[in-house]
């Protein structure tokens, strides 16, 4: 089953998050980058959530979606937001190469998002091997993978191999399946993945290099993770690296993202309690009639900007 016909990938709060800290990063490089001819190259599904925000953030018109699936293709030709998205049927790995040989797309930024619902695999490997070696100056990458722990082997011992398998010399010998538990690994996989693209683009000898700008491992039904960077042309290159080592910078988080479901009650309750100099802590949440885990509690302070605000409305 195609995942547009089982999700709503424009209504999970931790995806929102996700989606709205890189979008505030793609804002901050655009500002410092010369950016302004870009083109935005993602997987829309039927939903294109991330084509509306590249187009009103990021003043972006030009658009492809690549679509494997036949009906996600009609689908996604019917319901594309703009008339400037293009929408490709076929996979990552065949229509990439195509896009590029579009009128003036090789002389252009892209914005490339592949987000992929799936875990990450051979197919994966070689696009992001694609687009780090093809991707044209003051581009910016991002790739989306599952960090479910089963899709990497059924048996946490049995994971270190395949992860090794996938990405090579990057991955450590002594890698262990303490670092492959359903806890553990989306930060295991959001480091590895980063030190592959690193390692990749170094092979491939980019003037201006690789410069990591998000880490975003989150959560909502199953583990996620958004890694990406600024692949700038040589004179770019310092600004885009002044920029990322910025302390304000936010595209790099340390921590799970998990928004936790909560009613619209407790949203309105606990933003009223925000911003605050101090922590909110689980006794001032219970003190107001509910209860959070402590985790919840982190989460919903650090990312409370970012959520979405959902409402059904009746006639």
């Amino acid at each position: 089953m195609a995942s547009f016909d089982s999700v709503n990938y424009s209504i999970r709060p931790s995806k929102s998050v996700q989606r709205a800290i890189v979008f505030q990063g793609l804002r901050r490089i655009f500002e410092v980058m010369d950016l302004g001819n870009a083109i935005y190259v993602g997987f829309g599904s039927i939903w294109f959530t991330d084509f509306v925000q590249a187009h009103k953030l990021l003043d972006i018109d030009d658009m492809v979606s690549i679509e494997a699936n036949e009906i996600g293709f009609r689908r996604a030709t019917f319901n594309k937001t703009y008339r400037t998205i293009s929408v490709m049927e076929g996979r990552a790995s065949v229509r990439l190469p195509d896009i590029l040989e579009l009128e003036g797309y090789s002389a252009r930024p892209w914005v490339v998002w592949l987000d992929y619902d799936s875990a990450l695999d051979e197919e994966v490997v070689d696009d992001m091997q694609w687009v780090l070696s093809n991707a044209p100056p003051n581009s910016i990458v991002l790739f989306t993978v599952s960090a479910t722990q089963n899709a990497y082997g059924k048996k946490p011992i049995q994971r270190p191999k395949r992860i090794r398998a996938l990405l090579g010399d990057v991955v450590q010998d002594d890698l262990s399946k303490d670092d492959c538990m359903k806890e553990t690994l989306p930060k295991t996989l959001a480091d590895l993945m980063m030190d592959f693209l690193k390692s990749e683009v170094a092979d491939t000898a980019r003037p201006g290099g690789f410069i990591e700008a998000f880490k975003l491992p989150y959560l909502d039904s199953v583990a996620m993770v958004t890694l990406g960077g600024i692949l700038p042309a040589k004179g770019a290159a310092a600004a885009a690296r002044a920029l990322v080592a910025d302390e304000g910078w936010t595209g790099i988080v340390g921590e799970t993202i998990e928004a936790p479901p909560m009613t619209l009650r407790e949203i309105t309750t606990l933003q009223a309690e925000l911003p605050a100099v101090a922590n909110l802590t689980r006794e001032r949440i219970q003190e107001l009639g509910f209860d959070l885990h402590e985790r919840q509690v982190r989460s919903f302070q650090k990312y409370y900007k970012y959520l979405p605000s959902f409402a059904e409305i009746i006639a």
